[in-house]
């Protein structure tokens, strides 16, 4: 399992939205991160976004409407892939997309929070679904080439239809990857989460 467990920050690296929501099942969520409900399941353009620190991520002029639920716009951001499915509201009064200013705002407190965080010397978990094992090193060498902080520690999770958890093998002490059960919703399995989580704990900053 993890060490150390305790950390001063934690943050999701989505790629959906299943990691958030689990880490905020437990008590782990700390505070938003800019990656917690897009879907964003490109590993190379995920890195790409993360080596320029967000630089072009999400632009207005870049987003394109390909649907809607009753409540909100589904939003894709051609120049990265980048998938919006709660974001934009489905108002039948307004123009698609009339709330932009306001989640632009929202993102770049989340932005800054998280680069203020990877520039610091917190120490910091990250965790992301991945779909290969091989993803695991290609976004832990874009995250440890573009921020300073050397108490970064990353924990991906690969989902499979086996009811087990199982550690893998890793490349570093400072990375870990798993094996979980994927679950019968978009949450995952939240029996699961919840032993991969226990004994997790955030310090209270002072």
């Amino acid at each position: 399992m993890i060490t150390p467990a305790q950390f001063d920050a934690i943050y999701s690296l989505g790629y959906n939205c299943q990691v958030a929501s689990q880490l905020r099942r437990n008590q782990l969520r700390h505070a938003a991160g800019p990656w917690d409900w897009f879907n964003f399941a490109s590993p190379p353009k995920f890195c790409e976004v993360l080596r320029n620190q967000f630089n072009g991520f999400m632009l207005r002029e870049n987003l394109e409407v390909y649907g809607k639920s009753v409540n909100c716009y589904y939003v894709r951001d051609t120049h990265t892939s980048c998938l919006s499915f709660h974001d934009f509201k489905n108002d039948p009064s307004e123009k698609p997309l009339y709330d932009y200013p306001a989640f632009r705002e929202r993102l770049y407190r989340r932005i800054d929070r998280f680069n203020r965080c990877l520039n610091s010397d917190q120490v910091t978990l990250l965790v992301r679904i991945i779909p290969h094992e091989k993803d695991a090193k290609t976004i832990d060498q874009a995250i440890r080439e573009t921020y300073p902080n050397p108490n970064i520690f990353l924990l991906f999770i690969i989902l499979h239809d086996t009811p087990h958890i199982e550690q893998l093998p890793s490349f570093s002490d400072q990375v870990h990857i798993m094996h979980m059960p994927k679950g019968a919703t978009w949450e995952g399995d939240i029996h699961a989460w919840k032993i991969v989580t226990q004994g997790w704990s955030i310090r209270l900053q002072e």
